[in-house]
C-alpha cells in the first residue's frame, strides 16, 4: 500500500471581470483599484473570517478576494464567488485631480454585448456544469481635460500639426488631421472651491502664435477651448 499523497490542482473560476478606462480617450487605466461593494451573506460571512486571521494587515492587503488592481491593460477579475447579486466600486490612487472621483459604471450581462447602466449584476453558475456565466463590469473615469480645433482665421480650414501647450507646464500635444486636439489627464486645482486657471499657446508653422486669456480647469470636467490662428506676412496657401 503507498504512503503517498496525491495532490490535485486547484482550479479557480473566474466570476466577474472588467476594465478601468479613460471615459474620452477610451486609454486603459492601470493600478486601478476595484472592490465589492455589495455581495451575498455567505460572501460577507467569508469575509469576516478572513479579516479576523489576518487582524490589522487585513485593510492593508492590497489583493484580496473582495479587492483587486487593474493590470497594465486596465483589466480586473474576481475569482470563485458565491452566486448571487453584486456591486463593485473604483477608485484611482496617486492620480490627483486627473479625474473624476466617480466613474461612470457600465455592465454587460452574460447574454449580450451591449453595455447597459445597470450598476447591479448577478453571479450564478450552471446547474448542471457548474460554469459560470460572466458578468463584464467596465468603469468609465472622466478626466480633467481640455480640448478643441485650431482653425486658420482666412478660410476656417484645420491647422494641422498645431503645437497646444499649456505655459509653464510642460504639458502639450498636437492638432490632429481635422485640427482637434485633446489635453486629457490634466492636473486641476486640489481646492474644489476654484478651478485651476492656466494660459493656453498654440503654435504652428507659418502662422502667428496664439495665447488665450486665462482658462478654467475643473477636476474631471472637459473644457472646450478652440483657437483661430493668423497667417505670418508673406505666408500663402499651399
Amino acid at each position: 500500500m503507498s504512503n503517498q499523497i496525491r495532490l490535485e490542482p486547484i482550479r479557480h473560476q473566474v466570476a466577474i471581470a472588467g476594465q478601468v478606462k479613460d471615459a474620452q480617450t477610451q486609454q486603459v487605466i492601470p493600478g486601478a483599484v476595484v472592490e465589492i461593494a455589495d455581495m451575498p451573506d455567505s460572501f460577507k460571512r467569508k469575509l469576516d473570517l478572513l479579516a479576523g486571521l489576518y487582524g490589522d494587515d487585513w485593510e492593508k492587503r492590497v489583493e484580496r478576494p473582495d479587492r483587486t488592481r487593474t493590470r497594465v491593460d486596465g483589466y480586473f477579475y474576481f475569482q470563485d464567488l458565491p452566486d448571487g447579486k453584486y456591486t463593485l466600486t473604483a477608485s484611482l490612487l496617486g492620480k490627483g485631480t486627473r479625474y473624476s472621483a466617480n466613474p461612470t459604471i457600465k455592465t454587460i450581462p452574460p447574454d449580450s454585448d451591449h453595455e447597459s447602466d445597470q450598476t447591479e449584476f448577478e453571479v450564478s453558475r450552471d446547474p448542471e456544469t457548474g460554469a459560470i456565466a460572466i458578468p463584464t463590469v467596465n468603469f468609465y473615469f472622466q478626466p480633467t481635460a481640455l480640448e478643441g480645433n485650431v482653425t486658420n482665421n482666412s478660410d476656417d480650414e484645420a491647422v494641422v500639426m498645431a503645437k497646444v501647450e499649456i505655459e509653464g507646464s510642460g504639458e502639450y500635444t498636437f492638432t490632429d488631421n481635422n485640427g482637434n486636439y485633446l489635453l486629457s489627464g490634466l492636473e486641476a486645482s486640489r481646492d474644489t472651491s476654484s478651478p485651476r486657471q492656466v494660459i493656453v499657446k498654440v503654435v504652428a508653422q507659418g502662422y502667428q502664435q496664439e495665447t488665450s486669456q486665462l482658462v478654467d480647469l475643473n477636476q474631471g470636467q472637459v473644457t472646450i477651448q478652440d483657437f483661430s490662428l493668423t497667417r505670418k506676412n508673406g505666408v500663402v496657401n499651399t
